[in-house]
């Protein structure tokens, strides 16, 4: 499998504490059965994105060198999840913030009192720079929880989405599961990521997630989000296809 949203870097953001808390989550993506893990430090400003990428690239050295050394089996590569304000109508080096080098962009947004119409505005400056933006963990905004007609909007549009493991495994609120379980039935979640921070909190143990997994999700779909979309963004290749279908709001909440 594939982790494509992972906080595993440590000392640059609020993931990894220290070194060792690195090396033990890459043991324990391991054992779960991950073998290739995104390293997506969070970056909140564009200003400063060479300071940014040296740090994080010496951090993933680092722990590249350490886990070779005690023999933990699992890929590592660069990405970063970027926080998207009016700051990026100023921004044109975005490029270098891509997972591993791809067109794929990671990224999210303030979880409240953003409107959905400047999401739209956020979105199309990063389309128009020839980049495919995808979307960390859409059932944990409040603009999608209230209106799953824009998810199908911006699927149609080529908007990648990327649910957390937790939402789906029901670890988070029911608005956020209920969003992640409807986006991953009908095909409009393309990528699954653990989103991890640390060995507790949001743990990368996926494959103990997936038994805690809706069982009617196809098998088609959880490969797709477990591994196939993640080896697309990796390789810079297209996403592959879908039967998507869009998603409705239950009612009763």
């Amino acid at each position: 499998m594939i982790d494509i949203h992972c906080h595993i870097l440590n000392e640059i953001d609020d993931g990894a504490r220290d070194l060792e808390t690195s090396i033990r989550m890459c043991h324990t993506a391991e054992i779960n059965g991950i073998k290739h893990i995104v390293a997506t430090p969070h970056t909140n400003t564009v200003d400063d994105i060479g300071r940014f990428i040296e740090v994080r690239d010496k951090r993933l050295e680092t722990l590249r060198s350490h886990i070779a050394d005690r023999g933990i089996d699992v890929q590592l590569y660069p990405g970063a999840e970027v926080f998207v304000d009016d700051d990026i109508f100023f921004s044109n080096d975005l490029r270098r913030l891509t997972i591993n080098n791809s067109r794929y962009i990671l990224i999210e947004f303030a979880f409240r009192n953003v409107k959905i119409r400047r999401i739209y505005d956020y979105l199309n400056e990063i389309i128009n720079m020839g980049l495919v933006p995808i979307i960390a963990h859409p059932e944990r905004y409040e603009f999608f929880q209230f209106d799953y007609d824009a998810v199908n909007s911006l699927a149609r549009k080529g908007v990648i989405f990327q649910i957390n493991a937790t939402s789906l495994a029901s670890l988070d609120g029911l608005q956020e599961f209920e969003l992640a379980y409807s986006m991953a039935y009908n095909g409009v979640a393309a990528l699954i990521g653990t989103d991890a921070h640390s060995l507790v909190h949001r743990s990368n143990n996926l494959s103990e997630m997936m038994r805690y997994f809706p069982p009617d999700i196809s098998h088609y779909n959880m490969q797709l989000m477990v591994h196939d979309a993640a080896k697309a963004v990796l390789t810079d290749s297209p996403i592959p296809k879908t039967e998507r279908r869009d998603i409705r709001k239950r009612g009763g909440f």
